[in-house]
């Protein structure tokens, strides 16, 4: 598994999905969703291995994935004035994006 191959794939999506949903602030989205991404690696490489090994469920990938809410701090948006709900739909719709991704590469 080309897991340089998985995370560019993410953040080309997740530039997709920051000039879909949030146009006017799509660079501040982008920067956000490429420090989650980084940020977030390590973990994804082992959870994305262990479901790919069937050591991990799909709805245990989705929970770990879901439970990084938090970490997804969308600072640059947050600075860039948008509006928190807003910020929040678009930091749902990358980590729902990653767990596409993942099933989509590993065939689920």
């Amino acid at each position: 598994m080309n897991f340089d191959e998985i995370f560019d794939k993410l953040i080309k999506d997740i530039t997709t999905l920051a000039k879909s949903t949030v146009k006017n602030y799509s660079e501040a989205a982008v920067k956000d969703g490429k420090q989650f991404i980084q940020e977030s690696e390590e973990k994804l490489k082992r959870w994305t291995l262990l479901l790919a090994s069937k050591q991990l469920t799909t709805e245990d990938f989705e929970w770990l994935v879901m439970s990084q809410k938090d970490l997804a701090q969308m600072e640059a948006l947050k600075q860039s004035g948008l509006a928190l709900a807003r910020i929040d739909a678009f930091r749902m719709s990358m980590l729902n994006l990653i767990i596409d991704t993942v099933f989509s590469i590993i065939k689920i």
